[in-house]
Order: C-alpha cells, then sequence, then structure tokens
C-alpha cells in the first residue's frame, strides 16, 4: 500500500468537527477575519456525536441558543411561524436540520477560503510534532498530512458525547438475548420490521432513555404497559418551560451554601425543576432539559425498575433476568426472551470522564471544554472571543496578573516580581467546568469564570457585556435578561468558605467585585 505525503500550513489546526470547535471556529474568524484553519475528524461529515445520534433525537434546549454565534438555526422568524406554525423560541432542531446546518457553515468557510476541512482524519495527540510540524492522517493510513500550525493546535475531543452507538452495552448479555440501540430500534421502525408486537425493557435513565420512552409511545405507539423502565438513579430534570439558565443551578446552590437537596427542592418549587416520581427524590443533576408534553409521557410508565445499575442480562430457559450485583435482588421480565426488547440507553453521553480542567495548555496547545452547565456553544463562543482578545492584545492582563496575585498570597510589593506569563494567567483564570465533580466549588464555578471573563476580556467590563448582549447563544442576548454577575460575586464573598473556597480565593472575589461593580443590577 503507498503512503503518500502532504505539506500544509495553517494559524489553528482543529481537531474535532463537532458543535464544539465549530461554535468557536465561528467567533475566531468573525473576530480574525484573516486567520487559516485546518479542522479536521474522523467522520466523513462536521456535527460530532449528532452524526452517531439515533433518528428520533432533537435538541433538549431552543434552537435560539445553539449553533453558532453568526447564523440562526432556526432559520427566518416569519418563515417558522407561516409556514411551521411555530414560535421561534419553540423551535428545537432535529438531527437532520442540525446536520445540515453545520455542514453548510463548514462548506460556507471552505468558500471563503478561510477553512480547509479533512473529514475520516485522526490526530495523534500522544505524538510530538517533529521539526516544529504536526502530523495528522486519514483513517485508513494511506495518506500522512503534515502541518506548520503558525498558532494554536485545538482539542475539540474533549467532551465528545458518547452514544450507545458509538458504545456497545457494557454488561454481560447471554446468546438470544435481543439488545438494540436507539438507533437500531428507529431503523428498524423506518423499515416497517415488525416491532410493535414486542414488549421493550428501556436500560438508563439519561436524556436518551427519556427520549426512547416517548418515542416508543408517540411515534410506534407502543402502550405503556408493554415498556419497562430500568432506573439506575433518578436524576433532576430542567423543565423547558421553567425559564431556568446555565447559571440558575450554581447561584441557587451558592445561596443554600452548598445544601444540594435544598437547592434542588426550591428550584422545583420555582418550576424551574421537576422530576419522574413526585415520591422519590432524584440523586443525580445531569442537565437534562424536559417539556411538559414528554415528561407526561414518561410518568405513564408504570414498570419501573429502581435497583441501581444492570449488571447483567441472563437467560434462564425461555426467561431474561436483569441482575444487580449483590446489593439488589435480580429482576425477571415479563415476557419470554423472543418476546422482549432490551433497549440499550446507558452510554455517559457528555459525562465521558474526559472532561478537561486546564484550557490553555500552553503557548501553543489549547483544548476546548464547557465553562458552564449546557448547551455547550455559548462556552465555545466564549473561548473563541477570549483567544481573538489575546491575539489582538486586548485583555486586561494587568488585572489578571493582580488577580493571580492575591490567589498565591504575593506580597503587594512583590507583585511586579512575582507577574506570570500571558497564557499561565489564562490558564489559572479559565477553567473547565467538571460536569461529574462532587465538589460544591466546582459546582459554581461557571458564575466565577463568568465573572472572570468579563473582568479580563477588555479593561472596560462592558465590553464584554455588550459583545454577550450581541451573542446570540448567551442568554444575556435575551431582552430583559439579568445574570447578576455582580450580585453573585458579593454571595461568592460571602458564602465562599462554606463551600470550601480559601480565604485567598475569597479575595479574588472582592477584587472582581471591585472592577465590576458597573454591573450592578444588570
Amino acid at each position: 500500500m503507498s503512503h503518500a505525503s502532504k505539506i500544509l500550513e495553517c494559524d489553528y489546526l482543529v481537531v474535532g468537527a463537532g458543535a464544539a470547535s465549530l461554535a468557536f471556529i465561528d467567533t475566531l474568524l468573525t473576530e480574525l477575519p484573516n486567520t487559516k484553519v485546518i479542522l479536521i475528524d474522523k467522520k466523513e461529515q462536521p456535527g460530532g456525536h449528532w452524526q452517531d445520534a439515533y433518528g428520533f433525537v432533537r435538541l433538549h434546549q431552543p434552537s435560539l441558543v445553539y449553533g453558532v454565534a453568526s447564523k440562526q438555526l432556526e432559520g427566518n422568524w416569519l418563515k417558522l411561524v407561516t409556514t411551521k406554525l411555530t414560535l421561534p423560541w419553540n423551535h428545537r432542531a432535529t438531527k437532520q436540520e442540525i446536520l445540515k446546518y453545520f455542514g453548510d457553515f463548514v462548506n460556507d468557510k471552505i468558500a471563503t477560503k478561510q477553512l480547509e476541512f479533512y473529514p475520516n482524519s485522526t490526530y495523534n495527540f500522544e505524538m510530538e510534532p517533529s521539526d516544529g510540524l504536526h502530523s495528522f492522517s486519514d483513517v485508513h493510513g494511506t495518506i500522512n498530512y503534515q502541518v506548520k500550525v503558525n498558532i494554536k493546535l485545538v482539542d475539540g475531543t474533549a467532551g465528545e458525547c458518547i452514544v450507545p452507538s458509538q458504545n456497545p452495552l457494557q454488561i454481560p448479555f447471554d446468546d438470544g438475548i435481543t439488545v438494540m440501540t436507539p438507533n437500531d430500534v428507529y431503523d428498524a421502525h423506518l423499515q416497517g420490521k415488525y416491532l410493535r408486537s414486542k414488549k421493550f425493557v428501556v436500560l438508563g435513565a439519561g436524556k436518551t432513555a427519556m427520549d426512547t420512552v416517548v418515542f416508543l409511545q408517540r411515534t410506534m405507539n407502543v402502550k405503556p404497559n408493554d415498556i419497562a423502565w430500568v432506573i439506575p438513579n433518578d436524576v433532576w430534570m430542567l423543565r423547558l418551560d421553567g425559564n431556568g439558565n446555565p447559571w440558575s443551578w450554581p447561584v441557587k446552590l451558592l445561596e443554600c451554601e452548598g445544601d444540594e437537596a435544598k437547592a434542588s427542592l426550591e428550584l422545583e418549587r420555582k418550576g424551574m425543576l421537576d422530576r419522574l416520581d413526585k415520591d422519590i427524590t432524584p440523586t443525580r443533576f445531569r442537565f437534562p432539559v424536559i417539556p411538559k408534553d414528554e415528561l407526561k409521557l414518561l410518568r405513564k410508565i408504570e414498570k419501573t425498575i429502581r435497583r441501581g445499575r444492570a449488571t447483567a442480562l441472563r437467560k434462564d430457559g425461555d426467561d431474561v433476568i436483569v441482575e444487580f450485583g449483590n446489593d439488589h435482588p435480580a429482576w425477571k421480565a415479563d415476557v419470554p426472551a423472543d418476546n422482549c426488547v432490551f433497549v440499550h440507553a446507558t452510554s455517559p453521553g457528555p459525562f465521558n470522564g474526559l472532561n478537561a480542567e486546564v484550557l490553555f495548555n500552553d503557548e501553543r496547545t489549547m483544548t476546548l471544554n464547557l465553562l458552564t452547565a449546557p448547551p455547550v456553544s455559548s462556552s465555545m463562543s466564549t473561548m473563541g472571543k477570549l483567544e481573538a482578545a489575546r491575539r489582538k492584545g486586548t485583555l486586561d492582563l494587568e488585572f489578571t496578573n493582580h488577580l493571580f496575585q492575591i490567589w498565591k498570597g504575593t506580597p503587594e510589593s512583590n507583585a511586579v516580581d512575582g507577574k506570570a506569563s500571558e497564557n499561565d494567567l489564562l490558564r489559572w483564570a479559565i477553567r473547565g467546568y467538571k460536569l461529574s465533580d462532587s465538589d460544591s466549588r466546582e459546582k459554581v464555578k461557571p458564575l466565577v469564570t463568568l465573572a472572570m471573563f468579563v473582568a479580563i476580556l477588555d479593561k472596560d467590563p462592558m465590553v464584554a457585556m455588550k459583545w454577550m448582549k450581541g451573542n446570540r447563544l448567551i442568554f444575556f442576548s435575551i431582552p430583559g435578561f439579568k445574570g447578576g454577575i455582580y450580585e453573585n460575586l458579593l454571595l461568592l464573598q460571602e458564602n465562599g468558605k462554606t463551600l470550601g473556597f480559601l480565604e485567598n480565593d475569597v479575595k479574588v472575589f472582592e477584587a472582581l467585585a471591585e472592577k465590576l461593580q458597573c454591573l450592578k443590577g444588570m
């Protein structure tokens, strides 16, 4: 087999063509239109996990706050109202709409020569650049590319969403037991394969499982009595009509001094959170967004099995036994194996254990990750804005260094001698949000990061506020929205130590609040 080699050059080499990378690239190119980006992805088309997701998937949240900042996902508002009879804020894009949207965006940037896209390509992060050249190859290993990267390598894969079609069921199951992914169920339904006579057991309690339970009833007309649902842990759900925002949870948690149970119940009383069963208190918070009509369908399932995580599916004659380890008794399916379909909806999704905290790795490398709660787009657009400001030289590095020295406890007389590098300051100030972390400080980190972004983007905090108000992906663009950045800093000063913050952390909050007094009431 011959191996061809090609030499390329760019300013940014971005790995991963999912929602994260595309939102970052869009903002970067809007701010710095003469920048050249090379984008690579192991898949054939852009779109990341949306390429592999089940066919009936759609956005949890409104299309208004998803995608890239420069282009509406919901499309023309007048056309939406007149032809689809849908208000713009009620539009939730389908898989097909999202893939077309991302594909069109990439094609547009290719046409302007700002972007080159190399699909079916892989980058080995463990291999150090040789002679300053990065390398990647096509998935078959037949073509190798060497790239001179003038500015940065950007890893857009850290928050990769792991879906069932790409992640086989992680527990053993015996021959003769039918296990299908949501993709399989969808495809079988489209092909007219007769599944309606089957009984279904849905494994998992995340949004994929919820979507599956809804699809079985709404589209396949499966009766609720013919669906059993294995729920490892009950989860709090964000109500689609609850008027929440990415900071609602950390703000309430801060107000409740880190008491998660109290915070959750208060948000439930305010109509922002909901649960599957009013008699069962959820033990997990995973940010699924649920509309009223879908929650109503979920609650129709009476056959719910709450015995922790399934550990194996075993065949005993014609019966199927679901095992739950030593802590819980096994459960026998109501119907024989040949009439029972287990739907695998247990993949971790965005909770992949790869969430990076360090984003500005070094002067030549950065990693994309959430700065706040999902959706992902606003965080990545913010990262693009920060990187562009760094390039333009408009960051308030003097103030950032002032905060850094406060945090380190450096005496004021030594602050000049202790000045850190630009990248060290960004690496300290802007850190990724670890979704699965149980530390209360991590749970309120989005509030700190938001304040830090506004304070360091420019010497004038109103520059960041104006940008956020003009960015369709960020809630500040909603007329009348108030984020309470200054007020939350006061709360962090008041309750920070209760959550585990150190004295110097609180001093940083004080310094941030002093600079951001102009945001009072905004």
